[in-house]
């Protein structure tokens, strides 16, 4: 049992300290890694719990006689929306009705570190704003008894020895119910197994325990960020074309520099003067998006700056959906998000004034492109 104790701790810090430098993933789906400092809460709640043992269930007692009372303190992290690591500072008093040697009144301090689970967000998929959220928990910990006056029970001993103490294992379910983000009131039912020898009775085996139920209610603060943010991941389809033509362009390059450096004289021609032709660009979306990604910002730019470079010219943005996805109304209103957010993006990011864009969608009524999956774009027209 002490080998299963020690396996136990180093899982939990394990888990605890490792959970921290992986990507957050969640039912296929993958979050953004933040700071270390988010996603703590800080607890605090009280409660009662319930000593059971064959002497303490078969005694004459009430159910409400044989309740005490406790508080705990805690202090946690979800790692990522499922999984949590938490540490529980807790104590208080235990009623035995049995004929105990510890006798009728005992204290208790302690504490325990837990694996925590979400199941709801396990299962139905994680939700920033659900409003219960059920999580079971398994750890391992550790109590303290004390006397009534709340002292030592062995006044002459030592400190960490014949003082009523053990090794506890706990589960239990955790309800919490958001009030905010940062903010949730908390319904803890646990149960915790420790040694016998922990009310005073003698050992009678290596593997002789008893238990205690406990049922505790409080408030919870969230520290930092507390919701998981879904990574927006590229559409593969477009990297791999957009990665083709670059494969294609390179080629076309290798054999430009095949071709031999020197040509026969040619008569020399006066130098034409001509105007800076712009050659139109394009920003592609990822599926059903009109968010534009970091790697198409440079359409953008190469836009602004042409118009800086040229202050009577003005662009016409034409946006497009492809044509297997989506309803031909849908599409129509995606392509309008995606050429206005284009057009955004050139007057508030570069403060190129609306007079001189224009802005224009087609849906999927037009598919400048026989690629599909390439006419989820928005085309610059100089005008």
């Amino acid at each position: 049992m002490k080998k299963f104790s020690l396996l136990l701790i180093t899982a939990l810090f394990a888990f605890g300290m490792s959970a921290q430098e992986v990507q957050n993933v969640s039912n296929g789906t993958v979050y953004l890694k933040d700071k270390a400092s988010d996603h703590w809460y800080i607890g605090l709640g009280g409660g009662t719990n319930l000593y059971l043992t064959k002497a303490e269930n078969d005694a004459d007692a009430s159910f409400g006689d044989r309740l005490g009372w406790m508080g705990q303190l805690e202090v946690g992290r979800w790692n990522s929306p499922v999984w949590g690591t938490r540490l529980v500072i807790d104590g208080g008093h235990i009623k035995h009705v049995a004929n105990v040697p510890f006798g009728p009144e005992q204290n208790w301090l302690g504490g325990h570190l837990d694996i925590m689970w979400s199941m709801t967000n396990a299962l139905g998929g994680y939700n920033a704003d659900r409003v219960w959220n059920l999580a079971p928990y398994l750890g391992i910990g550790y109590m303290y008894g004390l006397d009534e006056d709340w002292k030592k029970p062995n006044p002459n001993g030592e400190t960490l020895k014949f003082q009523n103490q053990s090794l506890t294992y706990n589960v239990g379910l955790i309800n919490n119910f958001q009030i905010s983000r940062s903010v949730a009131l908390f319904l803890e039912l646990g149960w915790r197994v420790m040694q016998e020898s922990f009310d005073g009775s003698p050992t009678s085996g290596d593997y002789d325990y008893d238990s205690m139920l406990t049922g505790t209610a409080g408030i919870k603060f969230g520290l930092g960020k507390q919701d998981f943010t879904p990574a927006e991941l590229m559409d593969y389809n477009l990297i791999n074309d957009l990665n083709s033509q670059i494969n294609r362009l390179r080629a076309e390059n290798e054999e430009l520099r095949k071709r031999p450096e020197s040509c026969p004289d040619c008569p020399e021609v006066a130098p034409a003067v001509t105007e800076s032709v712009y050659v139109p660009n394009v920003v592609f979306f990822r599926i059903d998006s009109y968010k534009i990604d970091k790697g198409q910002q440079v359409s953008v730019y190469n836009t602004a700056e042409y118009l800086k470079a040229n202050p009577n010219a003005t662009v016409k943005i034409v946006a497009y959906a492809d044509r297997q996805t989506g309803t031909p109304a849908y599409n129509l209103a995606l392509s309008e998000k995606r050429a206005k957010a284009v057009a955004d993006a050139l007057t508030s990011e570069y403060g190129i004034d609306s007079s001189r864009i224009s802005v224009d969608w087609k849906g999927d009524t037009e598919q400048p492109y026989a690629e599909n999956d390439w006419n989820r774009v928005a085309i610059f027209f100089a005008e």
